[in-house]
Parts: C-alpha cells; structure tokens; sequence
C-alpha cells in the first residue's frame, strides 16, 4: 500500500509542476502595468564591477605581503571578503530584478510565455548554482576576477536581452508600456 501511496504523491507532485508551468496565466490588468517603473527592475549593482575587480588584484596583495604585519593582512582579507559577498549579493538582487521583469514580458506577450520561461528556468538554476560555487569561493579567499566576470556579465546579457524584448513588445503595444518614461 505505500508503494501505491508513494507512486500516486509523486504523480500529483509531477502534475501540480507541469500545471504551474504550463497553466494560463491571468493577464495583469493595464493598470498594473502602466503604474510599474521599469527602471527599477532593470540591474543596478553589475555595473560596480570594474572596482570589485581591483580588489582582486595581485597588486594588493603583494603590497600587503610586503608592508604590513600578519595581522592587519587578516583583518584586509576579511573585510575584503565581506565586500566580495556584498557584490555577489547585490548580484543576486540584479537577478531578481531580471525576473521580474522577464515575468512582465511573459504577461505583455503571451506568445513569449513558454519559449522563456524554459530558458529563464535554465538560466534561473545557471545564476544559482554559480552564486553558491562563488559564495564558497569567497569565504575560502579562493575567488578570482574571472569568476566574478562570468557571473556579472551573464547579468548584463540578460539585461541586455530583457531591454530589447521590452522594446519589442513597445513597439507592438506603446499604449500599455512607456520604457523611459520622462525623457
């Protein structure tokens, strides 16, 4: 009987999944939209990557290996890797900010609706699996500028994408979607 059991729980968790998934979604009433500011999706944090990367340098550490005593080069790997985890956070935000603007594309267009929500999936487990490598890398002192580039400019990319598919579906529906508004 709990085979049985067993077998009919994972069904249903398959269905619910394949339901969330593939179900219609209710489309967001204009107003909603009208009254949502893009700009405030859009990433803000990658772009900060330049002076992340300096901290990464050979230079620095060289210098402290020279000029300054073991201690205050502990204290200086501790607190730079505490500013390396609030980058890798503010990354995570940019994400976020993608999403949600990935899922505002997904209700203005619903042709877009399952073609992205598989690759926005797959990026979505992409960005997590390397934002949990790169959070162990920092706290072991192990992360390298490159490691960090890979991460921020999969942000960028998408943004850039994001922001041409926004443009897009202006161009299809102006009335609904003003991508600068002010300007």
């Amino acid at each position: 009987m709990t085979l049985v059991a067993a077998i009919l729980f994972s069904l249903a968790i398959l269905v619910s999944l394949v339901w969330l998934l593939f179900s219609p979604r209710a489309a967001q009433s204009t107003p909603a939209v009208e009254a949502l500011d893009i700009e405030k999706l859009l990433p803000l944090h990658c772009r900060h990557f330049p002076q992340i990367s300096q901290i990464l340098g050979k230079e620095d550490d060289e210098f402290m290996a020279r000029r300054a005593p073991k201690s205050v080069q502990k204290l200086w790997r501790k607190q730079r890797r505490g500013i390396l985890r609030q980058y890798l956070n503010s990354l995570a935000e940019d994400f976020v900010r993608l999403e949600r603007l990935a899922r505002l594309a997904s209700a203005l267009s619903p042709q877009l609706n399952e073609a992205h929500q598989w690759e926005w999936l797959r990026l979505g487990l992409q960005f997590r699996f390397m934002y949990r490598v790169l959070a162990i890398r920092i706290s072991l002192d192990r992360v390298t500028s490159s490691e960090l580039a890979r991460i921020t400019n999969l942000i960028t990319g998408l943004a850039g994408e994001l922001e041409t598919l926004m443009s897009q579906i202006a161009g299809i529906m102006p009335s609904r979607l003003d991508l600068n508004p002010g300007h």
